[in-house]
């Protein structure tokens, strides 16, 4: 009898940003994102930021990767050398530099925590799922724009074969 050998597990945060998390149906899931990433950080685990800036300049602010609307919550923006990737669409895996960098890092497992569940984090997680990596998304670590959005989107995500955790349940691990 061998032993399993531990999967690589990365940290995907989805989309953190004020003028996103300020949509959401759960103000909570911020400070369970928190956890989370003090929990990953804790076992050593990498953790990759996603972050979406329009490609139209008439969204103002949202256009603009420096302004404030743009910038992450408190607890939530990349560490120091920490991996962020830009999106301008809802897919984070529409951008090449993700799968390189979870490449990079030999990722295996994707953990996902973010808004708005029922678009970015939904997307990525199947995403993820096509390229062969096993995923888990923390729910209450995860905010929709409404919580019969973020039930639906769970379930189809369960349904999908993702794993669905949550917080208390990845720190009891």
């Amino acid at each position: 009898m061998g032993t399993k050998r531990p999967r690589r597990t990365t940290l995907l945060e989805i989309d953190w940003q004020s003028w996103i998390v300020d949509m959401g149906h759960d103000v909570g899931a911020v400070d369970r994102a928190r956890e989370v990433r003090s929990a990953a950080r804790a076992r050593g685990w990498p953790v990759v930021c996603s972050r979406y800036v329009s490609r139209h300049p008439e969204d103002g602010p949202r256009a603009d990767p420096e302004s404030p609307e743009a910038s992450f919550v408190a607890g939530l923006g990349p560490d120091s050398g920490g991996t962020v990737v830009t999106k301008c669409s809802r897919d984070i895996f529409d951008v090449a530099e993700t799968a390189a960098a979870l490449a990079r890092l030999r990722t295996e497992h994707l953990v996902l925590t973010g808004v708005m569940t029922d678009h970015g984090v939904a997307l990525a997680a199947r995403s993820a799922a096509a390229r062969g990596l096993a995923v888990t998304v923390v729910a209450d670590a995860c905010a929709a724009t409404s919580a019969q959005a973020h039930d639906r989107a769970l379930a189809d995500l369960r349904s999908a074969g993702a794993e669905i955790i949550r917080a208390a349940g990845l720190a009891a691990r």
